[in-house]
């Protein structure tokens, strides 16, 4: 089954895999998968130019459902059917996003947020794993290395008037951050980008992590995407940041 996505997702995970998310016409939220070892970050580029990335409209042939709460979204597809239709303007950009939104996290999920060591759902429950917020204010960005690996996270508060600190897995904002440590410290970089979302509207991308050996039962919250108007990216992908070696 052919179907159009307009790509909100794509985030990192670990040995170079990626996750990717997006909505098709009827607003269904659409996760494409693939068995173990999933989805390489090599998968989203063809010719060194990106075909897959937040506001990317994208073909993907979805062949079984395979939800398990709270991923409900997750669909196996057709690796070779991906294929680039468009992207989105600014205005369009925007439009998705407020179509999306939550009145706050606690709404995203269908079940209750844990609060002990982090955020988290339990496995097995919910009726969704992502959803869109845009918070009353950002707090702080947070840049710093810790056991010899950069964290990436942010502070903010949502509609509900709740302070949140989640990490951030949005693969461009990683690479962003990366590339700045070229020129600027890594507190100029927080300073920065701090400055540069408090005077933006700024919608957030929240989704669940899966379960992991220690916490198999635990679903954590994340930021899988972070999107700013004006945009901090000034237009720019993550391949503009990254080598984006294509499968030619």
């Amino acid at each position: 089954m052919k179907r159009e996505l307009v790509i909100t997702d794509v985030t990192r995970m670990q040995e170079g895999r990626v996750c990717v998310a997006g909505y098709d016409r009827q607003r269904n939220c659409v996760r494409p998968v693939l068995a173990p070892p999933g989805i390489h970050e090599s998968s989203l580029c063809a010719k060194k130019k990106p075909i897959v990335f937040p506001f990317a409209v994208v073909e993907y042939d979805l062949l079984d459902h395979i939800p398990k709460p709270p991923h409900t979204e997750d669909w196996r597809y057709d690796p070779a059917s991906v294929r680039l239709i468009k992207k989105l303007g600014e205005k369009e950009k925007r439009e998705t996003l407020e179509r999306l939104c939550f009145p706050g996290v606690d709404a995203i999920f269908g079940t209750p947020i844990i609060s002990a060591q982090g955020h988290y759902v339990l496995d097995g429950q919910g009726t969704r794993s992502l959803g869109t917020i845009r918070p009353r204010q950002i707090l702080k960005v947070i840049h710093e290395q810790r056991d010899d690996a950069w964290k990436y996270r942010l502070w903010f508060v949502n509609g509900e008037r709740m302070t949140w600190h989640l990490t951030i897995t949005d693969l461009a904002w990683r690479y962003f951050c990366d590339s700045q440590r070229q020129t600027r410290s890594a507190e100029k970089i927080v300073s920065e980008l701090t400055a540069k979302l408090e005077a933006s509207q700024v919608y957030l991308r929240i989704g669940l992590a899966r379960g992991w050996d220690k916490h198999p039962d635990r679903c954590y919250l994340q930021v899988t995407g972070v999107y700013s108007f004006p945009d901090y990216l000034e237009g720019r992908t993550f391949a503009d940041f990254s080598l984006c070696k294509s499968n030619d």
